[in-house]
């Protein structure tokens, strides 16, 4: 709740203070919210975990579209995807490790231990941000009037981006909460997926040297072009076949390279928001037109939550089934759009 209605607040200020200095800010408030979550837990204070809650939202604000918008602006255009990438495998490999010492320091230190080495490590977090490049100094100096967000979505393509984001979220649902049911549909034991989501997430940061191989010159303008919905159609196949499949090797298969599969045309479509943000000439209000974008995604990420045992009931394979079929879609149209 407080993401959804303080996402394109903290847009226009992140507009207004730069994308540096609102990074910054986010994990001062991350720093915050996991002490906050440590003195909770101590005290037993459910009123602490309500602030915790309220604070991680906040700085949650701070980050949807600034990290974008921020490399963009570095970048540009042609260094975006491959940085874009890059700057995830980071926090790929931070999960990886964290995931592999979780259970020895539980062990060792108990929930306790567990949730002061978060504090120490946020506070890492924090002074590495401070040592982040600023951003280009360069101004809208030719009009400087104050553009209408909202007056963006007379074109289609705003809607094009709204929706495709609310699909590639419902499709990171489920990898991430219903993989076990999966598994155990498979009749696979649900203990393997600590080692799955290991794999899977050391197969994703294949994506740097992928697009960095396919944005390059070599492919030609209208190749680049076509990248788009190339992968999507790709990643939509192989949902569908996830949904359909039980055969067992080929289960485990999907598993490891349906992440990766997804983020290549879920990083092409951030590059192609940021595009189109030039092209509305909203540049000066790059981080609110990109949060603008997203309130689809927090919408329907309330939603599918809320209707997890609807989705249980139908089927999880039909979903990912449904959602193979949106992929595909979500192709032709990035198809058409691209010409």
């Amino acid at each position: 709740g407080v993401i959804f209605l303080g996402e394109i607040p903290t847009g226009f200020i992140t507009d207004k203070i730069g994308y540096r200095k609102s990074l910054i800010l986010a994990q001062v408030l991350l720093l915050g919210a996991r002490s906050l979550l440590l003195a909770a837990f101590v005290s037993r204070s459910l009123a602490l975990f309500v602030v915790e809650a309220v604070v991680e939202g906040t700085a949650t604000c701070f980050t949807s579209g600034t990290g974008s918008a921020y490399l963009y602006d570095l970048y540009g255009e042609n260094g975006y995807l491959v940085k874009t990438a890059h700057a995830e495998n980071f926090g790929t490999a931070g999960f990886i490790i964290s995931t592999v010492a979780y259970a020895g320091i539980y062990k060792i230190s108990g929930m306790e231990g567990l949730l002061i080495t978060t504090v120490v490590m946020n506070i890492i977090a924090v002074v590495c941000s401070f040592f982040l490049r600023s951003e280009s100094s360069k101004t809208v100096i030719a009009d400087r009037k104050e553009v209408q967000i909202l007056a963006v979505f007379k074109n289609k393509k705003a809607f094009l981006f709204v929706i495709s984001l609310a699909i590639f979220s419902i499709a990171w649902l489920l990898i991430n909460f219903f993989y076990v049911e999966k598994l155990e549909n498979c009749g696979l034991p649900v203990e393997w997926m600590s080692l799955i989501i290991l794999s899977y997430s050391a197969v994703q940061m294949l994506a740097e040297p992928i697009l960095g191989k396919l944005s390059d010159g070599k492919n030609g303008k209208s190749g680049r072009k076509k990248l788009p919905a190339v992968t999507a159609a790709t990643a939509g196949v192989a949902f569908l076949l996830f949904g359909v499949v039980k055969f067992r090797a080929a289960v485990l298969l999907l598993m490891l390279i349906l992440p990766l599969l997804l983020n290549l045309p879920e990083y092409l479509l951030m590059n192609l928001e940021n595009q189109f943000v030039d092209e509305a000439e909203c540049g000066s209000q790059r981080a609110a037109m990109l949060s603008v974008l997203n309130m689809g995604v927090n919408l329907v990420e309330i939603l599918t939550l809320s209707a997890s045992a609807f989705l249980t009931k139908i089927g999880i394979q039909w979903c990912f089934v449904f959602v193979g079929c949106f992929l595909m879609a979500i192709a032709l149209l990035f198809a058409r759009i691209q010409k």
